[in-house]
């Protein structure tokens, strides 16, 4: 299948082995294999295990391209490459370009004993939660229903406070011609209460109370989300909110970059929130069809549809903060 897929065909070869050691969307073991190097790849880093005790720890698929000085998508590795890679990764320690990283687990296993190089990156000014580990799951879910509800006044107290939050939204398949059917649910993520809302638009009287749209009218205010193309910018505007384009952030593009799939993207091809949360943030999403294509609009939600959206909110807040320090400039 890899060979067939052109979204597949980023690989590692092993001239040792005559074959593949790694490929850019899988997880492997570091480590010796058949008495051969062996490459650890992921889509959130690459890893290269040079032997001789030394780790390269790359913070991005790019990262090891520069380092190799190639741009061909298949990457022949050799025990001799290895070895001038890990002189050189020793060579930006010694001119304190990385650090070398000593973990207490492996002190007592002499195979495993090794030094792990790190590159450091850059955070996004001002975002120290960007640094912080805000988990696989959000400290809560609330669902708005009511504009006099609790919830509600936590949401408005959280939006007003807010620089920054991650967004998603459903509406009401488009089957028949001309119709255009607004914004039926709203997903919102607050990356510093780590709370999540799931707000039921039509329960509100069928608009966004305008504390809400502020969020994405504000040039002040940055709304992330996956796949925050022409589609979303056409459902706020047909739901009322005239979103700001210069404040909205697709994560979607910095995932395929992440996943080496921008000649994919050329080709066609679209990287989906599933795929992309196990390869980028390494977390399998419960995607099931039945739920993905339910309807938004019903007055009772279930509590699989109501942690269904929330979880595709959170996802993309997270896939932000894991990229954005590479990728927002």
């Amino acid at each position: 299948m890899r060979e067939e897929k052109p979204f597949l065909r980023d690989k590692i070869l092993c001239k040792e082995s005559g074959g593949h050691v790694g490929n850019v969307q899988n997880n492997l073991g570091v480590g010796e294999y058949k008495g051969k190097h062996v490459a650890l790849f992921r889509a959130t880093d690459t890893i290269l295990d040079c032997g001789q005790g030394v780790i390269i720890d790359f913070p991005s698929w790019k990262a090891l391209r520069e380092m190799l000085n190639t741009k061909r998508p298949e990457v022949p590795l050799t025990v001799k490459a290895l070895l001038v890679l890990a002189g050189e990764a020793q060579e930006e320690v010694a001119a304190g370009f990385a650090e070398e990283i000593k973990s207490e687990q492996f002190e007592d296993d002499p195979v495993a004993k090794r030094a792990r190089l790190t590159k450091a990156d850059d955070s996004v000014a001002g975002a120290t939660w960007l640094e912080e580990d805000i988990g696989e799951y959000p400290n809560e879910i609330k669902l708005v229903t009511s504009t006099s509800s609790d919830e509600f006044g936590r949401l408005i107290e959280e939006a007003n406070a807010a620089s920054l939050f991650g967004y998603d939204c459903q509406w009401s398949p488009d089957f028949d011609e001309g119709t255009d059917n607004p914004i039926a649910l709203l997903q919102l993520a607050f990356p510093h209460s780590r709370n999540t809302y799931v707000v039921q638009l039509p329960l509100l009287g069928g608009s966004f109370p305008p504390r809400i749209a502020r969020l994405f009218e504000s040039k002040a205010v940055t709304a992330v989300g996956f796949a925050a193309n022409e589609i979303d910018i056409n459902k706020f505007q047909v739901s009322g909110v005239r979103i700001d384009v210069d404040s909205l952030i697709d994560v979607q593009p910095w995932c395929e970059a992440e996943m080496g799939e921008n000649e994919s993207v050329k080709q066609g091809w679209r990287v989906g929130l599933k795929r992309a949360s196990f390869c980028v943030v390494d977390f399998d999403m419960d995607k099931t069809c039945t739920i993905a294509s339910s309807n938004w609009e019903r007055e009772e939600l279930t509590t699989a549809q109501v942690e269904y959206a929330a979880m595709d909110v959170w996802v993309a807040l997270r896939m932000y903060q894991r990229l954005a320090p590479a990728y927002r400039s």
